[in-house]
């Protein structure tokens, strides 16, 4: 008989999602083959091509019914093959999965759902994926679509993260968790021992998966770009900066 109750993480691109993965599958849950199942230099499951392929039409709102039964039988199948024996706790992430989180909630009415957080402003200040994020459009209003890359990037980041949350929240309740990337890094072994409990893994070795925490030098960083670049992004992304618990 199967688990279908997989443990999903995911977050805005660069959020530190990885690290979470890392910490469940040390503890026992199965987080795939990695031969089949991961990416090089990275814990993301290797279902990149499917993202390509569907995230972007399903956030633009552009699926009819057909494509959409279409996507959600196409990650069933990938997830079958690189998840044959699931019979133990088990899951996987990758970021993108935040936005589509209806989608894979379908697929897995049981699923648990880690969303990881990380400050905003960090993520919108000094971070390459702000050039290259093909879904931040789906997100703003026409007269934003012209602003700077970092200004969309928040916005992005604001509401992309509060969808999640809401839908998080309201669909799956006590399955859902949020985490702050810097409350891992901060209080590594408290926020292991939280996120282990939730996954269903051997809490006993929260303390040696808490020692897989490192906390880099891009926290904060956002604060040392010039006051003409930071303020109008604090000042776009206040509403959720706030929402979030970054003051």
């Amino acid at each position: 008989m199967y688990n279908e109750q997989p443990v999903i993480v995911g977050g805005s691109g660069h959020s530190g999602t990885r690290i979470f993965i890392e910490i469940i599958g040390h503890a026992g849950v199965f987080c795939g083959i990695r031969s089949l199942t991961k990416r090089k230099h990275s814990e993301d499951l290797r279902i990149i091509d499917l993202l390509n392929r569907w995230v972007t039409p399903f956030v633009f709102n552009t699926l009819d019914g057909q494509q959409e039964a279409a996507m959600m039988r196409a990650f069933a199948r990938r997830l079958r093959l690189y998840f044959p024996l699931r019979r133990k706790p088990w899951g996987f992430k990758n970021p993108r999965c935040m936005l589509i989180l209806p989608v894979l909630h379908q697929l897995f009415p049981e699923m648990k759902f880690v969303h990881v957080i990380r400050d905003g402003r960090d993520i919108s200040l000094g971070n390459a994926f702000v050039s290259s994020n093909r879904y931040l459009d789906a997100f703003l209003e026409d007269d934003e679509r012209s602003l700077p890359p970092e200004q969309k990037m928040i916005l992005f980041w604001g509401r992309s993260n509060q969808r999640a949350m809401e839908y998080g929240t309201a669909a799956l309740g006590d399955r859902y968790t949020m985490m702050r990337w810097e409350d891992l890094c901060l209080k590594s072994i408290s926020m292991t021992e939280k996120l282990i409990r939730f996954a269903g893994g051997v809490q006993s070795a929260a303390l040696s998966a808490s020692r897989l925490v490192e906390r880099p030098d891009s926290i904060g960083r956002w604060a040392d770009f010039p006051p003409e670049v930071r303020d109008p992004v604090v000042a776009r992304g206040q509403l959720w900066l706030s929402l979030f618990g970054y003051e």
